[in-house]
């Protein structure tokens, strides 16, 4: 399995103060709520909106953006426009104040894995691919610490494995033979000896079984 590395982590600092090249924010409709100057009352926004002197609070304004389902808006600021493919990402949620922490656990791993599985693509077979490859995604306003970690390393374990799935599945029948699905299976046994365990069969062991010769044809 060839996948480019993602490298995830959690950090609890400014959004507003945040480096990269791309801040995805999630809003509900009610952070998207404006006092009578037509600034944010979400605080999160505030401070962002600020930073970008006031951008923000206009464009959702005039893309009469207010945080509902299927809405999405994008704001370029010339200290990125540099950049032609963006490699380092930031996300943030307005709206985690009173989200208890198992739930933060959950939500950050939820983020993680959709990031991993969203952004492969299955090149091995294609002559060229121009899809931007994602470096670094970094997890905001989740906290920090080893449990959170832990939920982040176990999200992409587990998309990993799916995705080395995926390509199995989509190798075709003369790269992935018999002997070379075997191998990969014997490859996971002896990395994971701790759990999982490999038993390779030949044509030799199926046929002693009456029932197992239906195997035979296909393979």
């Amino acid at each position: 399995m060839c996948v480019d590395k993602i490298a995830l982590s959690a950090k609890e600092i400014d959004v507003a103060e945040w480096k990269g090249d791309i801040l995805a924010v999630g809003v509900t409709h009610k952070d998207m709520t404006k006092d009578d100057s037509k600034r944010f009352e979400n605080s999160l926004l505030k401070n962002l909106d600020a930073k970008l002197g006031g951008h923000l609070s206009e464009a959702s304004s005039e893309e009469d953006f207010t945080g509902k389902p299927c809405q999405s808006l994008v704001l370029r600021v010339p200290a990125a426009a540099k950049n032609a493919q963006a490699s380092d990402v930031g996300i943030v949620l307005t709206s985690t104040g009173s989200t208890s922490n198992e739930s933060k656990l959950n939500i950050a791993s939820t983020i993680a894995s959709e990031i991993v599985l969203g952004t492969y693509e299955d090149n091995r077979f294609k002559s060229d691919s121009n899809k931007p490859v994602l470096k670094s995604v970094d997890i905001l306003g989740f906290g920090t610490g080893p449990q959170l970690d832990n939920k982040l390393k176990y999200a992409e374990d587990v998309s990993s494995a799916v995705i080395f799935g995926k390509e199995l599945l989509n190798s075709p029948a003369n790269v992935l033979t018999p002997v070379v699905l075997a191998e990969e299976a014997t490859k996971i046994a002896s990395t994971y000896s701790d759990v999982f365990s490999a038993t390779i069969l030949n044509a030799e062991h199926l046929q002693v079984d009456l029932l197992k010769p239906s195997f035979l044809p296909p393979s």
